[in-house]
């Protein structure tokens, strides 16, 4: 069986490009997530966590910018970019210490690889006629640590 493309680096998408035709790095909707919402598997609280994960996991790991930080005004280093990627940092290593490697590269296909459900079943052995389930389920379980996740860890 061939690795899941989550075993290695990464895939970066295109940046989207915003109202005022500069181009920056939005946390999109892969079409499974949004598949899988429109046929009520998953809800809104889901495709949050789901997007939250996907942001700190560019900003943190991928080291992309901070779509939501545009600091313009400031004319030489701020803190406030460098505090906001140490915030994407922690919160990342915190979930990534409660889900493991093995639900990790389940989100890394679903939301930064935009794999089909299909493939990810495959490759984590599971039936893929529950993955979806199996995704709401990890998605429940982001959605509470997330919900329970200490204060300081917002920070940034």
């Amino acid at each position: 069986m061939s690795p899941l493309p989550a075993d290695g680096p990464a895939i970066l998408s295109a940046p989207t490009t915003v109202h005022d035709g500069t181009s920056e790095w939005a946390t999109p909707v892969p079409a499974l997530i949004d598949a899988l919402q429109h046929s009520g598997i998953l809800m809104a609280h889901h495709v949050a966590a789901a997007r939250f994960w996907a942001t700190d996991y560019r900003i943190g790991v991928m080291g992309q910018e901070d779509p939501y930080l545009v600091d313009r005004t400031s004319p030489g280093l701020s803190a406030r970019p460098l505090n906001r990627r140490m915030g994407s940092i922690n919160r990342y290593r915190y979930i990534h210490d409660i889900i493991g490697n093995r639900y990790e590269r389940i989100l890394i296909a679903a939301m930064i690889n935009n794999q089909p459900l299909n493939e990810i079943a495959s490759h984590v052995h599971y039936d893929p006629r529950h993955m979806g389930s199996v995704l709401a389920l990890l998605l429940d379980f982001l959605t509470q640590h997330y919900d329970a996740m200490p204060g300081h860890l917002w920070r940034g």
